[in-house]
């Protein structure tokens, strides 16, 4: 299944699934409840409201109000896949929850379920206090960007010129497509999110989707891809002619 058909789930329907998956194995509704209020800063009544609404598993989680700094500390396997190294952010943290219900289910004791930032932890940036896998790792400090215009000024001034580039060419092909930052990267909106983009060390991070990577895949082989992902090198010159493709091709394709 890819990507957007997980994100466009009913989150009622998975949380009857969460729930069930631990109920069988003798856990509790107030477990997997308290599991999901750590993990993303719902209470319990807000939790109780998004499980009757009508409101779709990507957007419970864009709408999270506090996700737990800690959650960079789950690590494990879920359906083959290391959560960890998960590039997409919206399915890492999908995938963090179903980690954490993994556990649950086999009897693993919550204290220990809910990181707690005592656990080890490869490295922790000094700037935000944060903890992950990899020393260095790309993130963003701070207080999130609002709008894409912030986002690219509180990147390095070298990467900046590229940033307005890429944006320049995805607002140019989608217009009436909305601008906004969702999980903290620049994202261009029409009833779901098209395309994002974000920026690294050494490339800019392109996220147009699964089925955008695949139907471009032949053109796209002098490019580091995964699922729904194109890296672009800072050191080769920007495919803007391409990306402004990719984004058309997403917008006409946004029911599909």
């Amino acid at each position: 299944m890819s990507n957007e058909k997980v994100f466009q789930m009913d989150f009622g329907k998975i949380y009857d699934a969460l729930l069930n998956k631990a109920t069988r194995k003798g856990r509790t509704k107030s477990e997997v409840d308290e599991i999901i209020c750590w993990l993303t800063g719902y209470d319990a009544e807000a939790l109780e409201a998004a499980r009757l609404s009508p409101v779709c598993y990507g957007d419970f989680f864009r709408n999270a109000p506090m996700p737990n700094p800690n959650r960079t500390l789950i690590k494990g396997v879920v359906c083959g896949i290391r959560v960890e190294e998960i590039e997409d952010p919206l399915m890492r943290e999908i995938r963090y929850l179903d980690k954490l219900i993994d556990e649950l289910a086999k009897g693993k004791p919550m204290e220990k379920i809910l990181r707690s930032q005592e656990e080890p932890a490869m490295w922790v940036c000094p700037k935000c206090g944060r903890s992950f896998r990899r020393k260095d790792q790309d993130h963003y400090c701070g207080k999130a960007p609002e709008t894409i215009e912030e986002y690219i000024r509180s990147q390095p001034e070298d990467v900046q010129p590229y940033l307005r580039q890429v944006n320049d060419t995805i607002k140019g092909s989608i217009p009436e497509a909305k601008e906004k930052i969702s999980w903290s990267m620049p994202t261009y909106w029409k009833g779901r999110n098209l395309i994002q983009f974000a920026a690294f060390k050494k490339h800019i991070g392109l996220y147009p989707g699964p089925e955008a990577v695949e139907a471009f895949a032949d053109r796209l082989t002098d490019y580091k891809t995964s699922k729904g992902t194109i890296q672009i090198p800072y050191c080769k010159p920007l495919p803007l002619e391409l990306i402004r493709e990719i984004a058309a091709w997403c917008e006409q394709n946004n029911q599909k």
